[in-house]
């Protein structure tokens, strides 16, 4: 007789982390209270702490360590969940992060329009309802186009920090410690997610190009990228919108310096897309030598503090870290996606859930996390 086995559930309980540069990371385990991991301790791969948040922000400042997101994760019933929001400078609350303030956004015009139709006693086939939902306005649906690109490139970002951080423990497992370069299978799922990051940065960019298309009577079919639209713009008849002046205050669309009519991609946004022109039209990341391994750099031998290193050759040279000119990137669009979001005028407030809204309630304890 054939064998059945149970498939193991795993047991509710949540986490927190915050995601560094270099493959460090921070749980916090109570209240003022984070453990740091990993550091090289007694030939092995170790956690230390705990920590309070001044000495984390010490430690995390003399490693020149970078703050990428907040993970927080766990699982209910054996299912897994996960909320990632960016570190964004300058921003106290970092509960919201731009592809949620975007999410918001549709949501907050999508009920309006579809209130009648829910609230309607009349049975409705899934056909019906597929279409109410997206028949979008379209400033809802450039709104949630540019709110799954956002997610799409969190999850990236995600990858490539946890990638890091396995790497940069296996190599502790294992003593390579001696600036060895050294690759294995996995490096194939990093060379994707750098990959799938500038596609859907990308994307975002040309969906909020179409917005701003749309906000100034362009067609956004037509002008469906942020080359396109910049291309239309004449500096004569430069319509007043405040997403398309916070493009340009914020140096992201300039005159053009040869046709004072018109206008270029400049700044921050030019860097990114010849960037990205290198490594989505024209090569692939992990095409060249010097991106096939990486390494351990040592930071503080003595407190057991290394960090993981993984070049990107740019013109001819690999002398930056890949998920350090990622994490730069990633800064710089959460950051102006996040102050045109509340610079759009369009609601970005979360959706608020009233009794009405709740058909049944359950509550779980699910105790003291682990971690």
């Amino acid at each position: 007789m054939a064998q059945i086995i149970e498939l193991p559930r795993q047991a509710d309980g949540e986490g927190f982390y915050i995601y560094f540069t270099g493959g460090f990371r921070a749980a916090k385990v109570a209240d003022d209270a984070w453990r740091i991991e990993p550091i090289f301790a007694n030939d092995k791969p170790c956690a230390a702490g705990p920590l309070t948040k001044i000495q984390l922000q010490s430690l995390v400042k003399q490693n020149n360590f970078q703050a990428v997101a907040f993970h927080r994760f766990g699982w209910v019933d054996g299912a897994y969940h996960s909320s990632w929001a960016p570190i964004i400078p300058n921003k106290t609350n970092h509960l919201e992060g731009p592809a949620s303030l975007w999410s918001n956004i549709a949501g907050n015009i999508a009920r309006p329009r579809t209130k009648d139709f829910f609230e309607s006693s009349k049975s409705r086939t899934g056909e019906e309802i597929a279409k109410a939902i997206d028949d979008q306005h379209p400033v809802e649906a450039l709104a949630r186009y540019i709110s799954l690109s956002l997610r799409s490139m969190d999850i990236s970002v995600e990858q490539i920090a946890v990638h890091y951080h396995e790497q940069l423990v296996n190599r502790m497992a294992s003593g390579r410690l001696d600036h060895t370069r050294s690759s294995n299978t996995l490096s194939q799922t990093l060379y994707a997610h750098v990959h799938s990051f500038f596609l859907h940065l990308g994307a975002a960019r040309d969906y909020l190009g179409a917005l701003v298309a749309y906000r100034i009577g362009l067609d956004p079919k037509k002008f469906d990228s942020m080359a396109r639209l910049v291309g239309e713009l004449r500096y004569t008849n430069s319509p007043a919108d405040p997403l398309l002046a916070l493009l340009l205050t914020s140096g992201n669309i300039v005159v053009h310096p040869q046709s004072p009519n018109k206008f270029q991609v400049s700044g921050w946004m030019q860097e990114v897309t010849a960037l990205r022109n290198e490594l989505v039209h024209k090569r692939p990341y992990g095409s060249k030598y010097n991106e096939r391994a990486g390494w351990v750099v040592t930071l503080q031998k003595e407190a057991g503090l290394f960090r993981y290193f993984r070049p990107l050759e740019i013109n001819g040279k690999a002398e930056k870290d890949v998920f350090d000119v990622l994490h730069h990137h990633y800064v710089q669009c959460t950051s102006l996606m996040h102050e045109c979001a509340k610079a759009s005028g369009q609601d970005t407030a979360m959706m608020h859930i009233t009794d009405r809204d709740v058909i049944s309630l359950e509550v779980q304890d699910l105790g003291k996390s682990d971690i």
